[in-house]
């Protein structure tokens, strides 16, 4: 793609090379990781978990006597950065949903997560999520192909049991409702231990679950330059069991970053690659994976912009930083829209475009939400599979080879041929289509008189209809009755102990 500036005072260039766009030429690549080492060196991190803090220390890097900050030498993170592992499967349910990781395949799909608002088609409102949306929603995307991660995307309602309890409840429903790979608790360590607790009934027992990562955790370090307690000991629960973990930031220049897109990817980088490190003194074979759904602060409207330019060339530029590592990476593909409308649309689709082409091995955090990750609906998860299905048949490319140049076709043809009546022109089609053709199920190309004969419906009402008859024929693949009975079981035991906490 060329590589003239976009508007007066940018500079730069996006380029497709080797069929992955770019938005860094391979000198500014290095140019970002050195100054990462230095500022890790020089300036740090506040590392506020002990444990880390500890292991840091013991590794060889630098403390202040009664700060948490922490310095890390070069060599300290080049190493750890060196022997993280490049290449993983993360194991489902069920086999056939197992995803390889690092292989360079195509990029895999999630949902939002921890949405606070879900839009009601039939009011035309936002309104507080319940548990019937949390399990329609994950029943929804198991029945999509292109969702490959799948976990309750909303804050549910709440009853007088703590968010402890919730998000493990939430993560049997996931388990019971999806045959596909999900992300556990990741508020603190005592969730993350549930989770695993939960994961472990599913494997088999501990060491099973250590040898096939089945559930991932979130890490998210606090911008700038923060790795709270909190999230850390979340990252060392999961890592600790070798599950993979998402360190993932979301960083907003101008506002908890610099307000240079530069300078947000350096600070950015310097706080995943240390969350990494972190990660790997726990456990050096804990699968990682280098996160960001980093924008800008619209310094106008005063809130995060994570549906523009900017945050597509954060993304761009984050893959780029974590393929220089070796290291799989997850971005995003997110709109500011307030509704499941054109603008949810159009900035979803060029997010995921972006992140899709740079060769991104995962976009998380995409599917249903908008409204900045806030909210999210039965209808948009619907119309993002659109959008996904369509990117992935576009980063597939076209096949240039004898067979499919059809030369000895367009002989028997000739000119002034018809390919909807010769039969040896129809053979071909019905040969091909298959396989060269994206057919769309929400978005509609019929002509107009098919159209409104058949009710001139808009594409949000096709994808409710869509999502309905999903929902009413999709049947999941079930769970051994023994094994639901063993992880409510661990659910009861949860349930007791923040019973007994509260009184």
């Amino acid at each position: 793609m060329g590589g003239q500036p976009v508007a007066e005072g940018f500079r730069g260039t996006v380029e497709l090379t080797g069929s992955r766009l770019t938005v860094l030429s391979s000198d500014e690549v290095e140019t970002v990781t050195n100054a990462t080492f230095q500022l890790l060196e020089s300036t740090g991190v506040l590392v506020k978990e002990p444990r880390a803090h500890r292991l840091l220390l013991s590794a060889g890097a630098i403390g202040t006597p009664g700060d948490d900050r922490i310095r890390i030498p070069p060599a300290l993170l080049r190493e750890a950065i060196s022997k993280v592992p490049h290449e993983w499967t993360w194991y489902a349910r069920d086999p056939a949903r197992n995803i390889r990781v690092g292989d360079g395949g195509r990029t895999r799909f999630g949902p939002g997560s921890s949405c606070t608002n879900v839009w009601d088609y039939e009011s035309n409102r936002v309104r507080p999520p319940t548990l019937q949306d949390a399990t329609d929603m994950v029943r929804l995307m198991d029945a999509l192909d292109y969702v490959d991660i799948n976990f309750t995307p909303v804050n549910k309602e709440t009853d007088e049991l703590p968010a402890r309890w919730h998000e493990s409840d939430a993560l049997v429903r996931d388990l019971t409702n999806s045959g596909k790979p999900p992300v556990g608790p990741s508020y603190d360590g005592r969730m993350a231990r549930d989770g695993l607790a939960i994961a472990a009934v599913l494997a088999g027992g501990e060491e099973a679950l250590r040898d096939r990562p089945l559930v991932a955790g979130y890490c998210d370090p606090v911008s700038p330059l923060v790795h709270d307690r909190a999230m850390t000991e979340t990252l060392i629960e999961y890592a600790s069991m070798g599950q993979p973990v998402f360190v993932t930031a979301l960083d907003l220049a101008g506002a908890s970053a610099p307000a240079t897109l530069a300078g947000t990817l350096l600070q950015q980088n310097a706080e995943v690659l240390s969350g990494i490190l972190i990660a790997h003194l726990v456990n050096p074979k804990a699968p990682v994976i280098y996160g960001s759904v980093s924008g800008i602060m619209d310094m106008r409207a005063g809130t995060a912009a994570v549906g523009g330019p900017e945050f597509s060339l954060l993304s761009v530029a984050s893959v780029q930083l974590a393929h220089r590592f070796g290291i799989p990476c997850s971005v995003g593909g997110q709109s500011d829209s307030k509704l499941p409308d054109a603008q949810a649309g159009i900035e979803k689709a060029t997010t995921l475009l972006a992140s899709t082409m740079a060769g991104a091995d995962f976009v998380d955090l995409f599917f249903g939400s908008f409204e900045g990750f806030n909210t999210t609906c039965l209808e948009q998860i619907v119309i993002d599979h659109d959008i996904a299905a369509s990117i992935v048949r576009f980063r597939e490319g076209m096949a240039v080879d004898e067979a499919h140049l059809g030369l000895d076709l367009l002989r028997a043809v000739g000119p002034g041929g018809n390919f909807l009546q010769n039969r040896s022109a129809l053979a071909h089609t019905r040969r091909w289509m298959m396989t060269e053709d994206y057919f769309p199920v929400v978005a509609d190309r019929r002509s107009r008189f098919a159209w409104e004969k058949s009710g001139s419906s808009s594409m949000l009402e096709r994808a409710h209809q869509r999502a309905r008859k999903l929902l009413e024929e999709h049947h999941g693949l079930p769970m051994d009755p023994a094994m639901v009975e063993q992880m409510t079981a661990v659910l009861e035991r949860i349930r007791k102990e923040c019973l007994l906490v509260a009184s």
